[in-house]
């Protein structure tokens, strides 16, 4: 399957799943190959178990992980992505802290947010829902591993791929075209801050602590087990008490036992904290 032997491979994955949660088999053990040959070829080293003892022992190691990560992570995304999980936030979630929200601003978290395209569709939801004519303020906190695509977010510039859930109306409304590209209108930027993140950090958390949402979708299937638990107890930890945790439609909590109870909207379920006794 690959040029590198199994016990190799096993050193180095260990590794990634220890530091980042990412697991890596089949196709996908595949695709790390071929993205870290250039690394190794860079390095002069002639197998993975040179790059793994470079990681954990070379005075460069840490430096080398923060360029490992943008060749681990998968940026697969796109504006208005399973855009049920937008009209549940703006017709249920919001609606039930209307009284809150009248003296602070609603709070969320886009977790893994790649290149933007998941937060900036939560600001154009909130703005096509009326929110921001009625008052209401937000902050949205969006992080990522990836360094590249955190800087990308800032940007805002996208290509038509980013773009594919949009319709002509919709390009033309959010976006201005330059040499091909589509750059979000300034308006559709308000209230986001991007930083860099591992979810998988000792003692993790986040800029806010205590969000009224979590959005972290398409992200945990890439995780093992004990990596997935670690971060459904953050965002239990970082969400207040009845915030809401939004999914992506291939991950599920309903077999684990957590502080997050599931919660159907009709259109999709969600898994909302317990309140506060």
């Amino acid at each position: 399957m690959t040029r590198f032997q199994a016990a190799e491979w096993k050193l180095l994955t260990d590794l990634i799943q220890d530091r980042f949660g990412l697991t890596f088999d089949g196709v996908r053990c595949e695709i790390l190959e071929s993205r870290l040959e250039p690394r190794l070829r860079e390095l002069h080293l002639g197998s993975l178990s040179d790059y793994y003892r470079f990681l954990r022992f070379h005075p460069e190691g840490d430096a080398e992980l923060g360029r490992l990560t943008p060749l681990i992570t998968n940026n697969e995304t796109y504006f208005f992505r399973e855009a049920h999980h937008f009209d549940i936030l703006v017709r249920r979630i919001v609606p039930d802290l209307r009284s809150a929200l009248r003296t602070r601003p609603l709070r969320i978290l886009s977790a893994a947010c790649s290149s933007g395209e998941e937060p900036y569709s939560i600001v154009i939801a909130l703005q096509n829902g009326g929110l921001e004519l009625a008052g209401v303020r937000w902050e949205i906190d969006a992080c990522d591993l990836n360094p590249e695509r955190v800087a990308q977010a800032r940007r805002g510039l996208y290509d038509a791929g980013s773009l594919r859930a949009c319709d002509g109306e919709a390009r033309r409304r959010y976006f201005r075209e330059s040499g091909g590209r589509f750059e979000l209108r300034e308006r559709y930027r308000t209230g986001v801050r991007f930083f860099e993140a591992n979810l998988l950090a000792p003692n993790g958390s986040f800029g806010w602590g205590s969000y009224d949402a979590i959005f972290c979708r398409n992200m945990l299937i890439y995780f093992g087990e004990e990596a997935f638990d670690g971060v459904i107890g953050l965002f239990a930890r970082s969400l207040a008490p009845g915030g809401y945790l939004l999914l992506g439609h291939s991950e599920s909590l309903l077999d684990r036992a957590t502080e997050l109870l599931p919660v159907s909207f009709g259109t999709g379920v969600v898994y909302r904290k317990r309140l506060s006794d």
